[in-house]
């Protein structure tokens, strides 16, 4: 017990410690990545981690400002959330950052990061929607049936009973039940109900929309996932711009892709059109905000 103590104290001395050294106490991230989901977020943690003026959380996905908000996010617990000696990069004049995909989903996020930091910087990486949704799906099948874990808080497990059940469960099923939802609640918000979430994940432009009306556009730089993967050198020097900070000399062959996914499942045609046409007047209203038009 003494020593249990004896360790908790030593953590909270290194911590203070730190939030000295890493300078003023108002210290706060600097910048997000904060979705959307399987758009590529977890390479771009790691290739901004790599930057010698830029410091990634410990672990992606800290849920800062999702399931474990807390309104109060001081230097001293800001700092713990980083690994000591990343603390001291660049003699402690970096950037911090962190990355959670589901900030952009989530409709509670915006203002709670604004009240946070009103001049945070953010990045948006986008995925065509339709390829987007059957990634997620892969995913959370491959997790069901090969780690046996659920992607996904479901306590009763009807979620997650199903996707370990893919031949009687297909996709298209879970886009069927999702739309009955969304139809029954008149909702496709994140909080009209939990899951299925397919199609609720690539609605671009209503999440854009509630960060719009806390943030300048400008404090958001928006990529299609495409940009990253084509010509990652060109979209790090556009990144770097954008955070204000020097160009580095970037190593293609260190620019390696995260969690690249298999798909196991196959989606017939006519689901795949039913979707495109489905979002096409939320890609639309994407273009218009953003003044880009992409191929989907």
């Amino acid at each position: 017990m003494k020593a249990a103590i004896k360790k908790i104290k030593m953590i909270y001395i290194i911590r203070y410690v730190c939030a000295s050294l890493v300078g003023k106490a108002d210290k706060k991230i600097d910048f997000l990545i904060i979705g959307a989901q399987k758009c590529g977020t977890s390479a771009l943690f790691d290739y901004m981690d790599k930057h010698p003026f830029c410091t990634g959380a410990v672990n992606k996905e800290r849920l800062l400002f999702t399931k474990y908000y807390k309104k109060k996010l001081g230097l001293k617990r800001l700092v713990g959330y980083f690994s000591f000696g990343k603390l001291f990069k660049n003699k402690g004049k970096c950037l911090f950052f962190e990355a959670t995909p589901d900030n952009i989903y989530e409709e509670d996020v915006p203002e709670r990061i604004f009240h946070y930091n009103p001049q945070i910087k953010m990045i948006l990486l986008v995925r065509e929607p339709v390829s987007r949704a059957i990634s997620e799906y892969n995913m959370a099948c491959w997790y069901a049936t090969e780690k046996n874990k659920c992607v996904r808080e479901d306590p009763e497990h009807e979620y997650f009973d199903r996707l370990k059940q893919p031949d009687k469960y297909p996709f298209e099923w879970f886009i069927k039940e999702e739309l009955r939802k969304m139809d029954e609640t008149g909702s496709c918000t994140s909080s009209a109900f939990h899951y299925p979430d397919f199609i609720r994940h690539g609605l671009y432009s209503d999440q854009l929309e509630r960060y719009y009306r806390y943030f300048n556009p400008d404090q958001l730089l928006i990529l299609e996932d495409k940009e990253l993967k084509l010509n990652k050198k060109q979209t790090l020097f556009r990144i770097e711009d954008f955070l204000k900070i020097p160009h580095y000399n970037w190593v293609e062959s260190d620019l390696v892709n995260s969690n690249i996914g298999v798909y196991t499942q196959q989606i017939s045609a006519e689901c795949k059109l039913f979707l495109k046409q489905f979002y096409k007047p939320w890609n639309e209203k994407f273009y218009e905000m953003t003044g880009k038009r992409m191929d989907w």
